[in-house]
């Protein structure tokens, strides 16, 4: 399983503690929404799906809650100190970790898309071209249109 350390660097340490209201609740979102998308991550490398798509509606809630912990703290932004503070150094640093494991996902995801894609083009080319109608001449010397031929399409909508 993929974890991911959020030991920051000594620079940063003494304002991990420092944090409080809104500016400490995203932090701890952040760490939630990182172990909570790496086990998901993980869970699909597995080819787990099912137990993949039961972390939806946690992940669905985290990041409900970090959208308004984040609108609230664009909204008041002198509630994590100044531009150049430690504090908000460390929530980067935070967010840096949670974009470390969204371009993991992220990968993985395609990744599992592309072979589910190429697996339906595979079966839909293979159920047309058993089903294309033989073309024969008739007794006019014309092409003769089987009438047994039928449009068929293939779709696979899951979402995980």
């Amino acid at each position: 399983m993929t974890t991911f350390e959020f030991t920051p660097p000594p620079e940063l340490k003494p304002f991990a503690d420092q944090l409080t209201g809104p500016g400490a609740k995203l932090v701890k979102l952040t760490k939630s929404l990182c172990d909570l998308i790496a086990r998901e991550t993980n869970l699909l490398k597995c080819r787990r799906t099912r137990e993949a798509q039961q972390l939806h509606a946690q992940k669905s809630k985290l990041m409900a809650e970090y959208k308004d912990t984040m609108s609230q703290l664009q909204v008041n932004e002198h509630l994590i100190g100044a531009k150049d503070s430690g504090e908000r150094k460390y929530i980067r640093f935070i967010t840096d970790k949670l974009r470390e494991v969204l371009r993991d996902h992220a990968r993985v995801v395609l990744r599992l898309k592309s072979v589910a894609e190429g697996l339906i083009k595979s079966v839909g080319e293979e159920v047309a071209k058993q089903q294309r109608p033989v073309t024969a001449y008739g007794q006019n010397a014309a092409y003769q249109v089987s009438r047994a031929a039928r449009p068929m399409s293939l779709s696979l909508n899951q979402v995980i």
